[in-house]
């Protein structure tokens, strides 16, 4: 028996109930619930944090890695929900994937206080390790526990794996770009 895959407009018809579902859910489980709160309150100290701690003499190299932190934990978060990986049951935004859940404010406030403050390979690795372990052992269970985030087929370690990497993949861009710029 050959399997019949669904059509283009069986699938737009699926995004649509998704959507209306979705919609329900954010506004009667999500918006306004404890979770909410809470992610609203760290965005903002997150926000505060970084007009009081950043440099504000190498703000273009620290916004530099600051968008490309929100860019590259916004992909991985696309890819992981669009594959079942990982969820978040609670969002500021009615949006799927949200665009407000950590990728777009807190790791990169967080991936620039690091780059900032520890300039060597050596204590800059050493100190995203750090973080990169917090974070996924401790933060993302503490938000597991308060049904912000899911995991599904993911796991702390995977989370420790993918902090790391994001880490050096920024501190090597922002390398490599500040060679070739003293170049010219």
């Amino acid at each position: 028996m050959k399997y019949q895959y669904p059509s283009w407009e069986e699938i737009t018809k699926i995004r649509e109930t998704f959507r209306e579902a979705y919609w329900a859910y954010w506004i009667n489980d999500n918006l306004f619930s404890f979770g909410w709160w809470l992610l609203l309150v760290l965005h903002i100290l997150f926000i505060y944090l970084a007009s009081k701690l950043l440099d504000r003499t190498r703000l273009f190299e620290l916004l530099t890695v600051g968008g490309l932190a929100a860019i590259f934990s916004t992909l991985i978060d696309i890819i992981t929900i669009q594959y079942g990986l990982t969820g978040y049951p609670t969002s500021l935004s009615p949006l799927s994937p949200s665009l407000f859940v950590s990728s777009l404010i807190i790791l990169p406030v967080i991936y620039m206080l690091l780059y900032q403050f520890f300039s060597t390979w050596k204590s800059f690795i050493l100190a995203n390790l750090v973080v990169g372990a917090f974070l996924a052992f401790l933060g993302e269970n503490l938000f597991r526990w308060l049904n912000i985030y899911q995991y599904i087929q993911w796991n702390s370690f995977y989370s420790l794996i993918t902090y790391l990497g994001i880490g050096i993949v920024l501190k090597w861009i922002l390398s490599n770009l500040l060679k070739a710029q003293k170049k010219q």
